[in-house]
């Protein structure tokens, strides 16, 4: 069925008979009609999820509807179709999509008969298992009841089971009224009753009975979806914008830097090769304690066997190397000199 137009007149209208006469006494308390809006191929959960109206009232419920998309990961923990949940979707069986619900009651079953060796009979049945029987599996009762309420397991569930990433939300407007009115219930009951069983006589009375009207509020829906807060179009755009703000910066300044960094660093991969070098050669080169003797002091000790300079070492070492020339060739005879002033006295 489709609505052409918002509003009550354009809903859908139905007359309920709860037949509140046949409850069973200490079975059911409560008097009212459980219903629940959901999409055309998501279970729907009654029990669960489900909103009374009450009987002897005219229920109207106004629908606005929400479309959610959620981002996948890593921005969330979602997923598109279940498949990627470690959980078998028992409701896909009846034609119905993942909803975090089936797959909670899906991940329970599934509990139930790895512990209760049985299927819990309210829940869909798993392949190659059976429903729980008193006769073949006596104890399933407090196996049952000590699964529902552990802890453990629950929290497995719910740490398995995802929302999906594409879900509808529909917020719904209640208001009551009584019905039918003192003035024509008379009659209201009279066509209600003829409908029900053919006869002239009243069978219902406002006990039983509730009336509904389900429409949309408004003639659209409201689309929230995700967004990244920041990508890296974004965040470079920022970053640029703030530096070229607060320095002044552009995309030379930025050329600029990263050409001081080359070079930084070119520099000192050079002074590392120098230094490097430079230790190596030290290494080659004999090492000395004493400073290198001056010429006076070489003389001296070639001529004088008994010279040692003051920041030798007695017990070292000789300076190595060739020995000074014989300077005492060097030296003027005074023989020599007399016999030259002589000479020139005579010339």
């Amino acid at each position: 069925m489709r609505s052409a137009n918002p509003g009550a007149d354009f809903g859908l209208k139905l007359v309920l008979d709860i037949e509140q006469d046949e409850y069973i006494p200490f079975l059911q308390t409560t008097a009212a009609a459980r219903l629940i809006l959901h999409q055309q191929r998501s279970f729907p959960f009654v029990k669960d999820l489900g909103i009374y109206a009450m009987p002897g009232t005219e229920t109207s419920i106004a629908v606005l509807v929400d479309q959610l998309e959620h981002m996948e990961a890593p921005y969330s923990a979602c997923t598109t179709d279940g498949s990627d949940i470690p959980v078998k979707n028992l409701y896909a069986q009846y034609n119905s999509s993942y909803s975090i619900q089936s797959c909670l009651r899906s991940c329970y079953q599934e509990q139930m008969v790895q512990t209760c060796h049985c299927a819990y009979y309210q829940l869909p049945l798993p392949d190659g298992s059976e429903y729980c029987n008193n006769k073949v599996h006596p104890d399933w009762v407090p196996c049952y009841y000590s699964l529902r309420d552990s802890v453990a397991v629950r929290e497995n569930c719910i740490s398995l089971c995802h929302p999906p990433c594409n879900d509808s939300n529909y917020k719904m407007v209640i208001s009551m009224a009584d019905w039918p009115s003192v003035g024509a219930e008379d009659w209201i009951f009279h066509v209600l009753s003829y409908e029900k069983k053919s006869s002239p006589d009243i069978t219902v009375n406002r006990n039983g009975i509730i009336r509904l009207n389900i429409y949309f509020q408004e003639f659209n829906f409201r689309n929230i979806a995700e967004s990244a807060a920041t990508n890296v179009v974004w965040l470079l755009s920022n970053l640029g914008g703030q530096f070229g703000f607060w320095m002044g910066g552009s995309v030379l300044c930025i050329v600029e830097f990263g050409e001081i960094l080359i070079d930084c660093m070119w520099i000192t991969i050079l002074k590392l090769l120098a230094w490097n070098k430079d230790r190596k050669q030290r290494r080659r080169r004999p090492q000395y304690t004493d400073a290198p003797p001056t010429v006076s002091e070489l003389v001296e000790a070639h001529t004088n066997s008994g010279f040692q300079h003051e920041d030798s070492d007695p017990a070292g070492m000789g300076i190595p190397g060739t020995p000074p020339p014989n300077y005492d060739s060097l030296r003027v005879n005074p023989d020599a000199v007399n016999d030259i002033g002589s000479d020139d006295e005579e010339f």
